[in-house]
């Protein structure tokens, strides 16, 4: 009897620890999730407050103009070559996608701050390149991650109330987007792939290097990454926001080579500091080789000043790495906000 009340008590116990344990991890341990926290395997220990604190510091941040004026005009269509892309800078990490009968839009953010709120934080230096009340039907919108200047709340509303579109967000997302309204989500993990329905889309989550945080609270608690969009005329690559690392390689090797390649540029200053989670222009060259791209674009640059480089440093650091690295000039661009690229595939 007493080891029967022994074993008893041991599988009471067992079963409640599984119980709490599954209750309190929604998704199953991995190579980059223990449980609790997502976490970039072999990456350096994120850098802490403290170093936060050094940085802003340092008073080394460069001086920003108020406000820019955008100088392209974009040039949407209504349809779309089954053998051509239409893709537009709207601005940041926020591109328009147009494919035959499929609109797509990543990062949107179209608010005065990359914010929690629109009375503080950093304030936009020059205006979308494309107005949310100008855009065409949108079918399909990816988050790359959650920070505020790539998940914004307002954009991602008026986009729900305008459209209803189906979003896709890496996995610890979905829940805020529910939260926002959003009645059409898919949660991914690194490497999964959602066939949208049609459509002949594939749309793939790839592994970068970055973290994830909306408030003190909640690091690392949703994932990260990339996206590849790929079907039987194109493949197309964004990058959402990634220091440099061999997930670049990684990606061309599972799903490359690439049509187009939209790589972040901007954000990069200190080094010290911004390495580990954001590329420099010559960082975002060699990803332009390592992913195999015909043509890639830059983004994450000139909007809001995110670093302490200063507005204009990302275009001429990009100039000087292409020759550096023996790219042509025409291969990878730095678009204005609005720019429009009728892409022949």
């Amino acid at each position: 009897m007493k080891h029967f009340v022994s074993n008893f008590f041991k599988l009471t116990l067992f079963i409640f620890t599984c119980a709490t344990a599954c209750a309190s991890s929604p998704y199953p341990q991995s190579d980059h999730y223990d449980g609790e926290k997502f976490f970039q395997p072999g990456a350096a220990p994120a850098r802490g407050f403290l170093d936060l604190l050094k940085w802003q510091l340092s008073g080394d941040k460069k001086e920003w103009p108020t406000f820019r004026e955008n100088t392209a005009k974009p040039n949407l269509v209504n349809e779309v070559d089954s053998n051509a892309l239409n893709v537009t800078f709207i601005n940041h990490a926020t591109f328009l996608i147009q494919a035959t009968g499929l609109n797509i839009l990543t990062d949107p953010i179209f608010s005065q701050r990359a914010s929690p709120v629109q009375w503080a934080g950093p304030k936009r230096a020059r205006s979308p390149g494309l107005n949310l009340e100008n855009l065409p039907r949108i079918d399909l919108v990816v988050i790359s991650h959650n920070h505020y200047d790539h998940m914004d709340k307002i954009s991602i509303e008026e986009l729900q109330k305008k459209f209803a579109p189906l979003f896709i967000v890496p996995l610890g997302d979905a829940k805020v987007l529910k939260k926002f309204g959003v009645t059409n989500v898919i949660e991914l993990d690194w490497w999964q792939t959602h066939a949208v329905p049609n459509t002949d889309l594939a749309v793939t989550f790839t592994r970068v290097q970055h973290w994830s945080s909306r408030t003190p609270f909640d690091r690392n608690e949703s994932l990260w990454g990339g996206y590849v969009f790929k079907n039987k005329k194109f493949s197309v690559y964004f990058g959402g926001d990634t220091g440099y690392g061999s997930h670049f390689k990684e990606t061309s090797e599972k799903l490359g080579p690439f049509d187009l390649s939209l790589i972040p540029i901007g954000a990069y200053e200190p080094r010290w500091f911004m390495k580990e989670q954001h590329m420099n222009p010559e960082e975002a060259v060699q990803a332009h080789l390592d992913l195999k791209s015909k043509l890639s674009l830059g983004c994450h640059f000139g909007t809001f000043q995110l670093a302490d480089e200063g507005i204009d440093d990302p275009v001429n650091d990009l100039e000087k790495a292409k020759k550096k690295l023996n790219v042509k000039a025409e291969d990878f661009v730095s678009p204005d906000n609005g720019q429009s690229f009728m892409i022949k595939l």
